[in-house]
């Protein structure tokens, strides 16, 4: 009986390759940031004292979950292309 690894190696180094598994997470927080960003009123509240006042607040005007979330999901792209142009090469294993 042979298992998946047995079966094709490159399949699983390339799914637990570490561009993919950095890649996915980027995009995962790069997405519910983005949509934090664009939906700020479903995500938090929105009735914010002005920056003086609060340190913690200092985005308090800006879009900066927009722009963090895009940030995010460009980089995720470029690790998923990463991943894709140049995939994993699995040696031979010796028995």
């Amino acid at each position: 009986m042979t298992t998946p690894e047995k079966q094709n190696p490159g399949l699983v180094a390339r799914l637990f390759d570490i561009r993919s598994v950095i890649g996915a997470l980027l995009g995962i927080y790069g997405i519910l940031l983005t949509l934090a960003g664009l939906f700020p009123s479903v995500f938090g509240n929105k009735t914010h004292s002005s920056p003086a006042n609060n340190v913690v607040d200092m985005s308090v005007g800006t879009s900066a979950n927009l722009w963090v979330g895009l940030a995010m999901l460009a980089i995720a792209l470029i690790f998923g292309g990463w991943a894709i142009m140049r995939p994993a090469v699995v040696g031979e294993a010796t028995d």
